[in-house]
């Protein structure tokens, strides 16, 4: 039985609250390009050198400054009036990272839906909300998941699926389903020349982009349904990587059994997920594990829920339940592996049958 006490509870409860309002802060102050303007200071200066440097109305930046110092993000001396951001502390809160303030920015990114969210939960509201309505949010996902992976990580990643590497090093077929931006598709690409690479999304912009930024001879993009890819598709590829999309979608298992038919027998799947179990009280030790309900709550589910028979996984269906739908599929070999310094996603390979 918990010793937790009344006023154990409420001790803590306040340190919940007066938590999300430091993220609130700073979620402004990385929004405006506070922190960066900071970080590049050498030396502690005013709040109106600050709002100066960030072309900033001074009364609202020495108010936002009041929250940082109040909140432990920002030191200031008392005697000069002047503030600074220790070099220890700039790393979580520079925009050229992906790092706590930019989650605080895709926390604040969904309270613009919190009416949506709440009416969905009345039994006479809607299923879920449209994806149109997560435009903001969509925009802050693809710049935060641009600082995902280097090099290093791709490679320990390829590395986890035996002999991988070596056949991208030969030249193979590959294809990224839910590409985004097609971040992933231009790092795989320059590392493996050799093979050739393909990136799909639903979405018009996001293909547009990836088609912007990605100019190599080995990469094409693509607007196409992960339910329905292309027909003369089947047995194409010898290796599908995916990156937290299927938790998204409203038909998963349908979008996983296409990624099986336009795999070639014997290749491989790459499945980047959550790094969470499957029941909420064996995720009670895993860090952040409440922030993946919180966005999956505000997100996942109501996303998927606005089709009709969404099957609305969200980001924590967890590893247990991954494995089984994969196995259940046909997949063989399906593996959970810890990726290098990502402790907060797990990569589930798996590979299609020989002779299938």
């Amino acid at each position: 039985m918990s010793s937790e006490t009344e006023d154990d509870f409420n001790s803590y409860m306040k340190t919940v609250v007066m938590n999300g309002c430091t993220a609130l802060a700073v979620s402004i102050g990385s929004h405006m390009g506070l922190f960066d303007i900071m970080a590049a200071m050498d030396e502690p200066m005013t709040s109106q050198q600050i709002a100066d440097a960030a072309g900033l109305k001074e009364r609202y930046v020495r108010e936002w400054l009041g929250a940082m110092v109040t909140g432990t993000i920002v030191n200031t001396d008392p005697n000069s009036e002047k503030f600074v951001i220790p070099k220890h502390r700039q790393k979580e809160l520079v925009s050229t990272r992906k790092n706590q303030a930019g989650l605080a920015r895709g926390l604040t990114s969904l309270y613009r839906l919190q009416d949506d969210v709440m009416d969905c939960f009345r039994k006479e509201g809607p299923s879920g909300i449209p994806h149109s309505k997560y435009e903001y949010h969509y925009r802050w996902l693809a710049s935060f998941k641009k600082n995902d992976y280097d090099d290093t990580k791709m490679r320990a990643l390829i590395g986890q699926v035996s002999g991988l590497e070596k056949v991208l090093g030969a030249g193979i077929h590959v294809c990224d389903v839910g590409c985004n931006t097609g971040y992933h598709v231009g790092m795989l690409a320059k590392l493996f020349p050799s093979s050739q690479f393909v990136g799909v999304d639903i979405s018009e912009s996001a293909i547009a982009e990836a088609q912007k930024n990605n100019q190599s001879v080995n990469t094409t993009f693509e607007t196409q349904d992960a339910y329905n890819l292309s027909s003369d598709w089947s047995d194409k590829f010898f290796y599908v990587y995916v990156s937290k999309v299927i938790h998204d979608l409203a038909y998963s298992e349908k979008a996983l059994v296409e990624i099986y038919r336009i795999l070639k027998p014997g290749g491989f799947l790459s499945l980047v997920e959550v790094n969470v179990h499957s029941k909420p009280n064996e995720n009670l030790s895993i860090p952040n594990a409440q922030s993946h309900y919180v966005f999956s709550l505000c997100h996942c589910v109501p996303s998927a829920l606005n089709y009709p028979g969404g099957n609305a996984l969200g980001s924590c269906w967890g590893r247990e339940a991954a494995t089984s739908m994969l196995k259940d599929i046909g997949f063989d070999c399906v593996e959970v592996f810890e990726i290098p310094n990502q402790p907060e996603e797990i990569h589930i390979s798996a590979q299609k049958p020989q002779g299938i």
